[in-house]
């Protein structure tokens, strides 16, 4: 087994491989492979890192995006969700370490003489959430061998999905995650309650919650205790796995054409709000939660949607096909939908008059800082490809050009 490192606790990263993966937005960026090892308050560990940044470091803006795999999907955030063409073509760094020697935890299973001594016992493996907030530390260090790869950093932000986003709310809880990260992105997640960590003091820096329908909100909606360091946000009508719209087709995945209702664009616009509000203090729009009645149950509109509203009971624009009620949108671990309506069933006179009210609710959508305008725009394409059928009839019926956003073949 290998010896710890020698020196400071900061000198931990190993020599990587170096391989170029594109341009994005005109940034050259290259992928560096090797290993973190080190030791953390309870035990040693050696484990993969994974980090994608600019070929020149100073295309960087500062800020890393560190990310614990899943333990099947592995670095999601990164390659399903928020995708690498959206981060680097506005040069992020992003950082994946290994941190559980479950599964595709470990990030690179192949990767020999892997160990994590410390931690908790879980699944015949162990897991040690402190290895991600000393990767996220020796990010930023100067003495880690660090900033010949990624330049200066500034700022770090945690992220990570269903399985992955359970770690980094352990790490708000236990306080270690101060001074290490800025921002916790958990994604699709449940259980823990950052909330009363932030006004406890043992988190300082910010929490961004998004959710799909799906995930059980217990203790994540906001209470308002903790305004100024949190915000929870939850997705109308979208499963826990949404359908992955813009990741090629040639690209397998098991949720193909279940729903086009997804959590991703609002993911992707908080995304960028959380990070302007580490930057520049501004913050995101309220959080939001579905309304319920006094018992819990969900209140739903006359099409069987969920309804959404702001902290203070308020309506708020939900994604324009589910206001539209375009189909009943069923949530769970992958979606699906039925009870689909065309133009006519709708009440609408023509097509025409279709996409003009939902370009109006897609608008909504924007202006709530629910979507991006490049997400809305493509969106809105999606709507006018295939008339007279609706957005959810033209991902049902001509998916593949859904996807590419291409008009229907000629009929």
């Amino acid at each position: 087994m290998a010896s710890p490192p020698q020196g400071g606790a900061e000198d931990r990263l190993g020599t990587p491989v170096v391989t170029p993966i594109g341009s994005f937005g005109g940034i050259r960026y290259v992928q560096y492979d090797g290993v973190f090892e080190g030791e953390t308050s309870t035990g040693r560990f050696r484990v993969p890192y994974r980090i994608s940044a600019p070929a020149d470091p100073h295309r960087a803006n500062g800020t890393a995006v560190v990310e614990p795999p899943h333990f099947v999907v592995g670095l999601g955030a990164l390659n399903v969700y928020l995708r690498r063409d959206f981060l680097f073509r506005q040069g992020f760094v992003h950082a994946g370490i290994g941190w559980s020697t479950i599964g595709n935890r470990i990030l690179d299973p192949s990767v020999p003489d892997t160990f994590i001594e410390g931690g908790f016992a879980e699944d015949g493996g162990r897991v040690d959430d402190e290895i991600i907030t000393d990767f996220a530390r020796a990010l930023s260090a100067r003495s880690s061998g660090a900033r010949p790869l990624v330049g200066h950093v500034h700022r770090q932000y945690g992220t990570g999905f269903s399985d992955s986003s359970y770690p980094l709310l352990r790490l708000v809880h236990s306080g270690d995650a101060t001074g290490a990260l800025d921002l916790v992105l958990p994604i699709t997640t449940e259980g823990f309650d950052p909330q009363a960590d932030i006004a406890a003091g043992r988190y300082r820096g910010k929490v961004l919650i998004v959710n799909s329908e799906a995930d059980d909100p217990a203790n994540l909606t906001d209470r308002g205790i903790a305004t100024k360091r949190y915000r929870f946000y939850v997705v109308a009508g979208s499963p826990h796995i949404p359908d992955p719209l813009d990741a090629p087709l040639d690209v397998p995945f098991p949720v193909r054409g279940s729903t086009p209702a997804s959590f991703v664009p609002a993911l992707r616009a908080h995304f960028l709000q959380g990070h302007d509000w580490v930057r520049k203090g501004s913050p995101p729009p309220t959080s939001t939660q579905l309304r319920t009645l006094s018992d819990e149950t969900i209140v739903r509109d006359t099409n069987g949607n969920a309804i959404t509203e702001d902290r203070k009971g308020r309506r708020v624009p939900r994604l324009p096909f589910v206001e539209l009620g375009e189909a009943r949108f069923l949530t769970g671990f992958i979606g699906s939908y039925d009870n689909v309506r065309t133009v006519q069933q709708l009440g609408f006179s023509s097509h025409r008059a279709y996409v003009r009210t939902f370009a109006d609710r897609l608008r909504d959508y924007q202006r709530a800082g629910f979507i991006l305008r490049e997400d809305a725009r493509d969106m809105f394409r999606r709507a006018r490809l295939c008339a007279p059928s609706t957005f959810t009839e033209t991902h049902r019926d001509h998916y593949t050009a859904f996807v590419a956003i291409q008009p229907c073949p000629a009929r």
